[in-house]
């Protein structure tokens, strides 16, 4: 009889009984079957880490994302579930497509749970999920739009019917890219006709128009994302099938190397035997200090009085960067031109470069790159009305996603040793500094679509 292969990232990483050496028909899985066989197949003896990250703009942000986490904990008491919360109020898709890059590339998360306005006819809906899927093997799940209210009626009609328009692209979208969805926007429609109310009495504080639910709102829409959640999936998750996850198990504890093709790479141990064991690890014979794609620029403090951020998107210069942390300080703003003078500074680096808002910049060492369309200064001000002091400083920081040497400890069993930007072939090479490691396997991802897909 065939068996259900469930994935526990726990001391015993093997296939149940499924030889090594019968071959097995690798699949993609679709939608957020992975995340939903984790969670529910997760046992006291057997609890698998879930990881969800929340991304969009202010419906993410306002739905208490910590009450759903407390309800599916509920549901799943085995599961280790844990959550990062990362929306930005008032950023639209085009926006959100530049801060993905400071927000969630270099992240690893089970699940992403998605909602934002906005891109659909530009195309830039789908180019942000697509990159996504270019980027990350996380499961996708969008939500469509709620039921909002306005006023006049004539107005509230015009938002609808693009809002309708949007949602049916968002399915198309998720469809192409094989993500899950909720599709909040016909059973928030049809609560309304169950319960023969008004959309008012679901938004704001049912007196002025608004596109924010209320805490009844939020509640219905947690609702429809939590019965997502606990749906049967539609096809069981066995690791062995996957076609963009492999483990490498080693025969050997003194023979930790092996060639891999992948993105992201994981080491599993045994928690219990691995008590300040220090590891190194080396790719393609060279440290992951060495490799650029080892690093991320955190995203941008926000604007004067803001929780904005005041530059969209910081990028990573030609030269190899380090880690890093940045000021960059405002000075001789001129709002007549809505331009503005600034000087950059690396804790490290020292001072690097002067620039103008009119133009794109590169600083002196070749490390950091900004286009002169990402200052979002003057935005921020119109948006909080609230005008920028002269030396207003803004702070970021380039950061590893991978150390050079990994301390074991008895409270994790998974630790990053790669992250690529394309799914390439490398060469790992693990040396013990110090300890006796058990080292179980290495779990090897690729991104959901290749960069030709």
């Amino acid at each position: 009889m065939k068996k259900k292969i469930y994935y526990i990232l726990l001391i015993n990483l093997i296939f149940l009984g499924v030889s090594c050496q019968t071959p097995v028909e690798k699949i993609k899985y679709k939608g957020i079957d992975r995340t939903l066989c984790l969670l529910q197949h997760s046992t006291e003896e057997a609890p698998n880490n879930v990881e969800i990250l929340f991304y969009g703009q202010s419906i993410i942000g306002g739905m208490k994302t910590n009450i759903l986490i407390d309800s599916l904990r509920a549901q799943y008491p085995f599961a280790n579930i844990t959550f990062k919360h990362k929306p930005i109020g008032g950023f639209t898709i085009p926006k959100l497509i530049k801060t993905a890059e400071h927000d969630l590339y270099h992240e690893n998360p089970d699940l992403i749970i998605f909602h934002a306005y906005g891109g659909i006819k530009e195309g830039l809906y789908d180019e942000l999920v697509k990159n996504i899927r270019q980027n990350m093997a996380s499961d996708v799940l969008l939500l469509d739009h709620h039921y909002v209210w306005n006023k006049p009626s004539t107005t509230l009609q015009s938002i609808n019917e693009a809002h309708d328009r949007d949602s049916k692209a968002i399915q198309e979208i998720a469809d192409r890219y094989d993500c899950g969805i909720v599709q909040v926007r016909d059973q928030w429609k049809q609560y309304l006709i169950d319960n023969n109310i008004e959309a008012n009495e679901l938004m704001g504080n049912r007196i002025d128009p608004n596109v924010h639910p209320n805490d009844q709102g939020n509640k219905l829409l947690r609702s429809f994302v939590f019965s997502k959640l606990i749906q049967e999936p539609e096809a069981i998750y066995e690791v062995q099938k996957d076609s963009i996850r492999d483990w490498h198990e080693f025969k050997s504890q003194n023979n930790l190397s092996t060639n891999f093709t992948g993105n992201w790479v994981q080491l599993i141990t045994d928690p219990s035997k691995n008590n300040e064991v220090k590891l190194e690890v080396l790719i393609d014979g060279k440290k992951p200090s060495a490799h650029k794609s080892n690093y991320y620029i955190s995203r941008p403090t926000s604007g004067f009085k803001s929780w904005m951020p005041s530059i969209l998107k910081v990028s990573l210069g030609e030269n190899l960067p380090q880690n890093e942390k940045w000021t960059l300080e405002i000075f001789d703003l001129e709002r007549e031109t809505n331009t503005f003078s600034f000087k950059l500074k690396g804790n490290i680096t020292g001072a690097d470069g002067e620039g103008n808002s009119a133009n794109d910049f590169t600083s002196d060492s070749g490390r950091i790159k900004i286009k002169k369309e990402d200052f979002y200064i003057f935005e921020n001000e119109r948006i909080f009305k609230n005008e920028t002091p002269e030396n207003f400083k803004v702070h970021f920081s380039v950061e590893p996603i991978v150390k050079d040497v990994l301390v074991l400890n008895e409270k994790n069993n998974r630790y990053n040793v790669f992250r690529g930007l394309n799914s390439e072939n490398h060469e790992i090479q693990i040396n013990v500094l110090s300890g006796n490691p058990i080292i179980e396997a290495l779990l090897i991802n690729q991104a959901f679509l290749n960069n030709n897909e």
